[in-house]
């Protein structure tokens, strides 16, 4: 979900548009609609900053023009989506053809592996000293 607050509204970008009918993302959505208000209410560091939000619930929509994922792609498309408004780019159909979920996959994992070079210290401790804490 993409959320704007000037214009109190929210785009769901959903890659996988066929797992959830516009009904039942009605209702989905709702909660979302008239808790955001609140909580923006709510978080407000003053009186003056309330004064200038309204409880009037947001407005959603989800549009249909994204490249379709498969089944666990989500996570790549959300993550290129993020990249591409970051950095000013078009969200292209062409880019996220099916065939180039794989690869956005594997250099995605490659470049946060590569931002954390300290992972691989982590990957081998499995808590030995636990290993028979439910033995009977």
């Amino acid at each position: 979900m993409w959320i704007s607050i000037p214009k109190r509204h929210i785009v769901v970008w959903d890659s996988i548009c066929s797992n959830i009918s516009p009904e039942e993302l009605d209702v989905v959505m709702e909660p979302f609609l008239y808790m955001l208000p609140y909580l923006l209410v709510e978080c407000a560091s003053s009186d003056e900053q309330c004064a200038q939000y309204s409880l009037e619930p947001f407005t959603y929509e989800r549009p249909t023009n994204i490249p379709l994922a498969r089944a666990g792609d989500c996570g790549v498309y959300s993550l290129k989506y993020i990249e591409c408004h970051a950095l000013g780019i078009e969200f292209s159909k062409k880019y996220f053809a099916k065939p180039n979920g794989k690869t956005m996959r594997d250099k995605m994992a490659v470049d946060i592996f590569q931002e954390l070079p300290d992972a691989h210290e982590f990957e081998n401790k499995d808590n030995d000293d636990n290993l028979g804490a439910y033995d009977g």
